[in-house]
């Protein structure tokens, strides 16, 4: 048969009886309704899959540990695998575990918003051996830095208590919220050339006038101590840099033997 057009198709349904019509609505109700139930159906499945057992916790990342490892199961809890050590675990198939296993559970716990605090100032400065107090020039310096003065000199006395009777710099790292690092530094290199001189101060006149004189070995000793702090490759690098600095001071270094 020839088709149909469609003002003919129109026309056709405009003819139809109010029974037709009727039972046409009727089949459309019935569909509408047949999918919503279906998706009420679907949702409460999803539910269900989501909703944790009623013996298990909230989802909490946990570390692994031994002897009874732990594992973070996604929206079930924190579930424990005694007698299996982290290598084991690590080594176990996807498969293996529980089909809601995170991938989280491999990775590192750490949090990763965790950022490292600001450097706001880096303090220098140079006292004796166990008696750092909060008299100038720590208190100052450190006061404007907002740092707690008597904890950074109960640290620094307690750190060179074996010292006393020398100069130890200390360079001290202040962070935003005014917690500190401190590192020590060896002494000066005057202090130590004057000590081993015997001398409680260096020549105004160097150019002109030697007033000391100390060994070889005690230079190179000198250097040792000095060497982490030079920007020297070697000891014989250090030896040069204290030579200078003990000339400036009016002390003259021994020949070399032969």
């Amino acid at each position: 048969p020839r088709p149909r057009s469609p003002q003919k198709v129109r026309l056709l349904h405009s003819r139809q009886s109010p029974k037709i019509q009727k039972h046409s609505m009727s089949n459309r109700k019935h569909i509408i309704i047949a999918s919503l139930a279906l998706n009420a159906i679907l949702a409460l499945v999803l539910v269900r899959l989501c909703t944790p057992a009623s013996n298990d916790i909230m989802a909490v990342p946990t570390r692994v540990q031994t002897p009874s490892t732990s594992v973070a199961i996604s929206g079930c809890g924190s579930r424990s695998m005694p007698g299996m050590s982290p290598m084991q675990l690590s080594n176990m198939r996807m498969t293996q575990l529980p089909r809601q296993v995170s991938v989280n559970a491999f990775r590192n716990t750490v949090p990763r918003n965790v950022r490292a605090a600001k450097v706001t100032s880096v303090i220098k400065l140079a006292l004796d051996a166990g008696k750092a107090n909060p008299a100038p020039p720590v208190g100052p310096a450190l006061g404007a830095a907002g740092v707690n003065i008597m904890q950074f000199c109960k640290e620094y006395n307690a750190a060179t208590s074996t010292k006393a009777g020398q100069v130890i710099p200390v360079e001290i790292t202040v962070f935003a919220d005014r917690s500190f690092t401190f590192i020590l530094k060896t002494p000066p290199a005057s202090k130590l050339l004057l000590k081993a001189a015997g001398l409680e101060k260096g020549s105004g006149t160097p150019d002109k006038e030697t007033i000391a004189t100390i060994t070889r070995d005690q230079l190179k000793e000198i250097a040792e101590i000095k060497l982490p702090d030079l920007n020297a490759k070697d000891i014989e690098g250090a030896m040069s840099i204290i030579e200078g600095t003990a000339k400036n001071m009016g002390i003259k270094i021994e020949a070399a033997a032969a």
